[in-house]
C-alpha cells in the first residue's frame, strides 16, 4: 500500500501517537530500555539496603521487621529518632532545592517539561526519600526508586539523542521500573507507567513499559529477594464477599477521593525555602510524638498492612491507625518532605478494609477477613490513583494469592475508580496541579 493511503488497521494499534511508535523501530531506544531496566533493578536494590540500614541504626535492632524493631525500643527515642531526622533532612532539601535545580516530580516532568529531569538532584532525592522513611516518616518508599528510575531514563536518553516524546514515555518507564523492582511486580510496575503516569494503553507505551519493568526485575534479584512482598493465607470466594466488595467499592471512592483532597492541599500548600528546615523538623517531631502512643504510625506501613492481611490486629488498633496515618502523612507533605503514596494507600485501604469487613460480618459471614483487607487495599488504590487495572494487578502481584478473589477484587475496584473520578478529576499524583488550578480541572484529560 502507497505511503499515506488509508486502508485498515488494527483496532488496538493507534493511528497516531505523536511518534511515540518510531522507538519501537529504533535501536537505539531498545538499548537505552534494557539500561534503564537494569539501572533501575540494580538502584531499586541498593536503596533498599540502605533503607535497612538507617532503619536498624535508628531504632536499634538487628533482627525482624521494622515494627518489631521499634517496639522493643523506647518510645523516647522515636521523638528523638525523627527530630534529629526532621533536621538533617529539612536541611538537606532546603540546600537541594535552592542550590539545585528544580526538583520535579515524574508526572510533572513527564506531561510539562518533555520528561526531562536533573539526574544528579533527582538522585539526590531519592537518596533523602529512603533516610526519610528508614527515619520513620509517614511516607512511602516506592517513591525513592522510581525517582531514581526516572532520573536515570532522562540522562540516558539524552546521552542516545532520542526524540523528546520517547524521553517522555521512557521517564515514565523507568519510574514504573523503579516500582516494580522494589516491589516484584514487574507486571504491575509497567500498568504504574502506562495506565498512571502516561495515562495511555496503547502499545507504544505499554511495550517499553513491560520490557523495562521485566528487565528492572531481573536484575532487581541479585540484590533483593525474590518473594511476594505480602503473605497471605488461603482465600476463598463466596457470595457474601462479592456482595460486600460492590458496596466496599463506592465507599472506597469516597475514601479515595478524600485522600486525594488531602494530599492535593498538602503538596500544593508544602512550605518552600529556609522556612521548611523548622516545618519539617516540627512535623517529623509531631510524628515520634504520635508515635509514643502509636508506633504503627511510622514508616511506610509494610509491616502494618501485613498485620491487617493476616488479621492478626485488633480493631482499636486499627480505627486508630485508619485516622492518623492519612493526617501524618499530609503533615509531612505540608511541611515540604517528599516521598511515596503507594504503601501508605494501600495501607490505610486494607485497614479500613478490614473495619468494613467486621462490620459486615455480624451480619452475613463472608470468610477470612484477610479477604476483606486485600480488597480494601486494592479498592482505595483505585480510587486513590483512578487507576483500576494497575491497582488490581499490583495487589495481585504483591500477595499472589489473590487470583481466587479476581471478581470481588475488580468489582470494588471498578465502583471505587468510578466514584471518585466523578468527585475529583484529579489522582494521588496530579493532586497538587489540580488544587493549584483552583481544583476545577486538571493538565490532561487522562486523569
Amino acid at each position: 500500500m502507497a505511503a499515506g493511503e488509508a486502508g485498515p488497521h488494527q483496532p488496538n494499534l493507534p493511528v497516531d501517537h505523536g511518534g511515540e511508535d518510531q522507538g519501537l523501530r529504533s535501536w537505539r531506544f531498545w538499548i537505552v530500555v534494557v539500561l534503564i531496566g537494569l539501572g533501575a533493578g540494580l538502584g531499586a536494590g541498593v536503596l533498599m539496603g540502605i533503607l535497612h540500614a538507617v532503619q536498624h541504626f535508628a531504632y536499634g535492632y538487628h533482627h525482624g521487621d521494622f515494627q518489631t524493631g521499634v517496639h522493643r525500643g523506647p518510645a523516647w527515642r522515636r521523638v528523638v529518632v525523627l527530630t534529629g531526622a526532621g533536621v538533617v533532612l529539612g536541611a538537606a532539601w532546603v540546600s537541594l532545592r535552592r542550590f539545585g535545580g528544580p526538583v520535579r516530580g515524574i508526572d510533572e516532568a513527564v506531561w510539562e517539561h518533555q520528561g526531562r529531569l536533573r539526574p544528579l538532584d533527582t538522585a539526590t532525592n531519592a537518596l533523602l526519600q529512603i533516610v526519610a522513611v528508614g527515619a520513620g516518616a509517614t511516607l512511602g518508599r516506592e517513591g525513592a526508586p522510581k525517582e531514581l528510575g526516572a532520573g536515570l531514563a532522562s540522562a540516558l536518553c539524552d546521552r542516545a539523542g532520542l526524540t523528546p516524546t520517547q524521553r517522555r514515555v521512557l521517564v515514565a518507564c523507568g519510574a514504573g521500573a523503579g516500582m516494580a523492582a522494589v516491589y516484584n511486580v514487574p507486571l504491575g510496575g509497567a500498568l504504574f507507567a502506562a495506565e498512571v503516569l502516561l495515562g495511555s494503553m496503547s502499545l507504544p507505551t505499554v511495550v517499553p513499559a513491560i520490557a523495562t519493568a521485566a528487565v528492572a526485575t531481573e536484575f532487581s534479584w541479585l540484590l533483593l529477594p525474590d518473594r511476594p512482598t505480602y503473605h497471605v493465607g488461603h482465600l476463598s470466594l463466596s457470595a457474601s464477599l462479592t456482595i460486600w466488595a460492590v458496596l466496599a467499592g463506592l465507599v472506597a471512592g469516597l475514601l479515595g477521593s478524600s485522600l486525594i483532597v488531602l494530599v492535593g492541599w498538602a503538596k500544593a500548600r508544602a512550605t518552600t525555602g529556609a522556612r521548611s528546615l523548622g516545618t519539617i523538623t516540627a512535623a517529623f517531631m509531631a510524628v515520634g510524638a504520635v508515635a509514643i502512643v502509636l508506633p504503627e504510625v511510622l514508616g511506610n506501613g509494610k509491616d502494618v498492612a501485613q498485620l491487617a492481611l493476616s488479621g492478626a490486629i485488633g480493631l482499636p488498633l486499627v480505627g486508630a491507625i485508619v485516622a492518623a496515618r492519612p493526617l501524618a502523612t499530609a503533615a509531612c507533605l505540608r511541611a515540604g518532605a517528599v516521598g511515596g503514596l503507594f504503601t501508605p494507600t494501600l495501607t490505610i485501604g486494607a485497614l479500613a478494609g478490614t473495619l468494613a469487613g467486621r462490620a459486615w460480618e455480624t451480619v452475613l459471614p463472608a470468610g477470612p477477613v484477610a479477604g476483606f483487607a486485600l480488597i480494601g487495599a486494592a479498592a482505595l488504590l483505585s480510587g486513590a490513583m483512578q487507576s483500576p487495572l494497575a491497582s488490581v494487578v499490583l495487589v495481585v502481584e504483591l500477595t499472589r494469592s489473590g487470583l481466587s478473589l479476581l471478581v470481588p477484587i475488580a468489582l470494588a475496584a471498578a465502583g471505587a475508580t468510578a466514584v471518585s473520578r466523578a468527585l475529583v478529576p484529579a489522582s494521588l499524583y496530579t493532586a497538587a496541579g489540580w488544587w493549584r488550578a483552583g481544583r476545577v480541572t486538571v493538565r490532561r484529560s487522562g486523569h
